[in-house]
């Protein structure tokens, strides 16, 4: 048995690192200059998406760039479209001089991808943050909308493998440091809205000095050196454009340094919520009164701080029923010398701090997390999470803290009770993790992981090993949104009962694989499926068998099965 053999002894699954054979050969620019940007040290992330329609994940990883000396990301005098400064990025790092510029790649069907940037005419060259994925005009193919720093970016799919960007005529260019997203339909209505998070209150002009000014030499500024700002909310009119109802909402009056969100209806009432994770600053939930209003219950519902009071440093976070309860339960990933966050959903949108009883957040105290994940690694039939860790500052090796972090791999025991024990080569490499976002891009039947790391390689780590049993399945709403987002689906086998939602934009700077995946363990019949569109229409699903996806569409009680695996259809 070899060293790596034995370090995963007993492991359910072990993870491999194949990017590089699968055709995925980027490197992430930071851009880091002398000027010490703050912006340098927190992106950027992933987005998985069938683009074209063929059953088959592929990958929108995003680039940050290059921030120059004298301006924003060393731009040459000039002026945009939009009136602003021009921007530039470049290769430099790697020699290339062309534009370092956000990439497409397509998924072969065979375990290997295409650059189809290109092709697809995605040209994105703002400094990049993160990017999601759904289909916001409802027209049967996958949007993308890229956040980035001071400018954002919607790319509308146009059925035949290209992308426009429509960021003006949508209305969705923002302003300040956009950080993650969500598209939920927030009031209703059939649409996708919009929400943006942002991070501070930040500019090129506002980078303060800090460091040691008797030797000029400058350092990163302490993010509690900088306001907080509110975060942004849009109201799809159904006309390809958006309205901005930050103010009209109620969500502007919640101020905050934000970094995560995650979409979920936490109280069970039929409306999805958001979660936002801050840094430093108390986390938000914002509870959804309908209309488009929402009410700030972070310090009631007890998701705002820990137990005893504290704010921590927040990036990543996710939702899902991490004990088989039937509730949706939050989890943050925070920064270093502090646990990461899992507040237990007890009812009705109440929260419970478990972080310390559960496990899942003393592992974290020597690192910082940013991607986080929730999915099934073993198709055991309960929520286990992927944390991608790696601090902010290029600080030396000390009292066990480093700039380049390993990930962790949290195994669930189905009672919400975590216990850290990475599998595979990957969670003995330290990286300086970012954004991650989980899909089945091999469509095997178990789910697999891409990591963003600042300033190096973006890794697909391939899920390998003997798994249980499972099942998923492709939305498609026809009265509530097409994308199905906010529908909540429970399976039901002899072994239990699991409840999943779906979702558009989850993690940090995230999207993970639109289809909703149940593991299944041993359980070798499906008893009953009931989904819960958004629409408050509720369907059961007949006939759905484990081994397979099935494509679900809104009042049509009969599956459509599709490819697990093999050649492209």
């Amino acid at each position: 048995m070899s060293a790596a053999e034995s370090k995963d002894a007993g492991c359910p699954v072990v993870f491999t690192d194949v990017a590089l054979e699968a055709g995925l050969r980027f490197t992430h620019e930071r851009g880091a200059t002398p000027n010490h940007q703050l912006p340098e040290t927190m992106g950027s992330g992933v987005a998985w998406l069938d683009y074209d329609n063929d059953g088959w994940m592929d990958l929108y990883v995003v680039q940050s760039g290059k921030f120059e000396g004298s301006g924003l990301h060393g731009k040459p005098k000039g002026r945009t479209r939009e009136g602003g400064l021009a921007t530039s990025r470049s290769n430099v790092a790697s020699g290339d001089l062309t534009p370092a510029q956000d990439r497409l790649y397509r998924n072969n069907g065979n375990g290997t991808f295409t650059d189809v940037t290109a092709k697809a005419k995605i040209s994105e060259s703002g400094y990049g943050m993160g990017a999601i994925a759904a289909d916001y005009d409802n027209d049967g193919f996958t949007d993308v909308f890229v956040t980035n720093f001071e400018r954002n970016t919607l790319f509308r799919n146009n059925g035949d493998g290209t992308f426009t960007d429509v960021t003006d005529r949508a209305r969705l260019a923002g302003k300040g440091w956009a950080t993650s997203a969500a598209f939920a339909d927030f009031d209703g209505d059939g649409y996708l809205d919009l929400f943006v998070v942002r991070y501070l209150d930040y500019s090129v002009e506002k980078n303060y000095f800090c460091g040691d000014r008797v030797s000029g030499r400058r350092d990163y500024c302490h993010p509690t050196l900088y306001p907080a700002i509110s975060n942004l909310l849009y109201r799809n009119k159904r006309d390809g454009t958006f309205e901005d109802v930050t103010a009209a909402s109620g969500i502007s009056s919640a101020l905050g340094k934000g970094l995560g969100v995650i979409v979920s209806d936490v109280d069970s009432d039929g409306k999805p919520d958001a979660y936002v994770a801050n840094d430093t600053t108390m986390n938000f939930l914002f509870r959804n009164l309908g209309g488009m209003r929402f009410e700030d219950v972070s310090i009631l519902s007890g998701a705002g701080v820990n137990s005893a009071g504290r704010a921590f440093g927040g990036m990543g976070t996710n939702a899902g029923d991490l004990d088989g309860d039937g509730h949706p339960d939050l989890v943050v990933a925070n920064f270093e010398a502090e646990p990461n966050s899992y507040f237990r959903n007890v009812g009705e949108g109440i929260f419970e701090d478990v972080s310390a009883v559960s496990g899942f957040g003393p592992p974290a105290f020597n690192f910082s997390g940013f991607g986080l994940n929730l999915f099934d690694a073993a198709n055991a039939g309960r929520l286990d999470a992927f944390i991608a860790n790696g601090h902010v500052l290029e600080v030396p090796k000390m009292q066990g803290v480093t700039y380049a972090e390993r990930p962790f791999l949290m195994w669930n025991d189905g009672k919400g009770k975590f216990v850290e024990r990475g599998c595979g080569d990957p969670f003995r490499r330290e990286l300086v993790g970012r954004g991650s976002a989980v899909a089945d891009y091999d469509n095997d039947g178990d789910i697999d992981v891409a990591v963003s790391n600042s300033g190096g390689p973006l890794q697909l780590l391939r899920n390998d090993g003997k798994h249980g049993n499972w099942v998923g399945f492709l939305l498609v709403g026809r009265k509530s949104n097409r994308s199905g987002v906010g529908a909540r689906v429970t399976v039901e086998t002899e072994k239990g009962k699991q409840v999943r939602e779906a979702r558009a934009g989850e993690s940090y700077l995230s999207s993970s694989d639109p289809r909703i995946h149940f593991g299944l363990g041993d359980a070798t019949s499906i008893r009953r499926v009931e989904i819960r569109w958004p629409s408050g229409a509720v369907q059961e699903v007949r006939d759905s068998r484990p081994g397979r996806y099935v494509r679900v569409e809104e009042a049509a009680p009969h599956p459509d099965p599709l490819p697990a695996s093999g050649e492209r259809e």
